[in-house]
């Protein structure tokens, strides 16, 4: 278990991190949420021990001590790779550092894997970008770690290779692993994570289960596809609490009936689909910072 207590980071009077406490279950996937400049990766670096917290503490099993390197595997946001030498030979050189054993069966499977098996002698810096946080995420996750803490893991993948990442990520999560990330793409929180933690101006918002924040806080919607794409910016939506996503508006439903809405909407557009939808996580992060405002 991971505990953070109170802890706070400011830099120039500019508050990055305020009294931040959040409690990381072991063996469970941990989202650590909100828009860019929130504070999660400060928050993150405080947990590394990059830069250290200006108050407050952090406890691993109860201890104020950091674990081994080798029981940490960390993916930075910003890319930190040796750029001149070859892929094989980049994991194999972080791989020495941490004892992995049979380190070359390891960094060939994962490679292969990642579709990268036909790159070994490539340099970094001939791969895209994808490609290198593929790279950085094996080079993160091959000492086997007991802690993967991943800072906007999903940068630069396309759709078949963020599947990817989160199908290694569930097989971590059943070997008792604990993981952390960040990130703003909340859909993708969504669908892979045991508990969140979302933050704005770098306070916390809520933290907990998800599932439990999901039911707690969520609000019921009405999905509103008009006919006519033009019509998602029309006037007639700025009388209800609604956000545009996908071809769609969601409007949340208050006092006035669902009959009550959608009898005012047909009267200025024609409606091609209407259907209740549960919010998502997105829009209950919405829906909690405008409430704390």
């Amino acid at each position: 278990m991971i505990e953070l207590q109170g802890i706070s980071k400011t830099y120039d009077s500019i508050a990055a991190v305020s009294d931040l406490n959040m409690t990381i279950q072991a063996g469970r996937i941990y989202g650590f949420l909100g828009p860019n400049g929130a504070g999660k990766t400060t928050a993150i670096r405080m947990l590394m021990n990059i830069i250290i917290p200006d108050t407050g503490s952090i406890l691993f099993d109860g201890i104020s001590q950091r674990p081994p390197s080798n029981q940490i595997g960390y993916l930075p946001e910003e890319r930190g790779l040796y750029q001149k030498i070859s892929v094989f030979e980049t994991l194999q050189y972080f791989a020495h550092l941490r004892d992995v054993s049979d380190p070359n069966t390891k960094i060939k499977d994962y490679l292969q894997r990642f579709d990268l098996g036909t790159r070994l002698q490539s340099k970094v810096s001939e791969l895209s970008k994808g490609n290198q946080q593929k790279l950085q995420f094996i080079n993160t996750i091959l000492h086997d770690p007991q802690y993967i803490v991943l800072d906007e893991p999903f940068s630069g993948l396309d759709p078949v290779n963020q599947l990817l990442l989160k199908e290694i990520l569930e097989e971590k999560k059943q070997a008792g692993k604990t993981i952390i990330f960040s990130s703003h793409q909340m859909d993708q929180v969504e669908k892979l994570c045991d508990d969140v933690a979302l933050i704005n101006h770098g306070y916390l918002v809520t933290a907990g289960d998800l599932s439990t924040i999901m039911k707690s806080e969520g609000l019921p919607q009405l999905q509103v596809t008009p006919v006519d794409e033009e019509d998602l910016t029309h006037k007639c939506f700025s009388a209800y609490d609604s956000i545009e996503k996908d071809g769609s508006i969601y409007i949340e439903i208050g006092t006035q009936s669902k009959q009550e809405i959608i009898s005012t909407l047909n009267k200025s557009i024609d409606l091609k689909t209407v259907r209740v939808a549960e919010q998502g996580l997105e829009e209950i992060f919405i829906h909690l910072v405008k409430g704390s405002q």
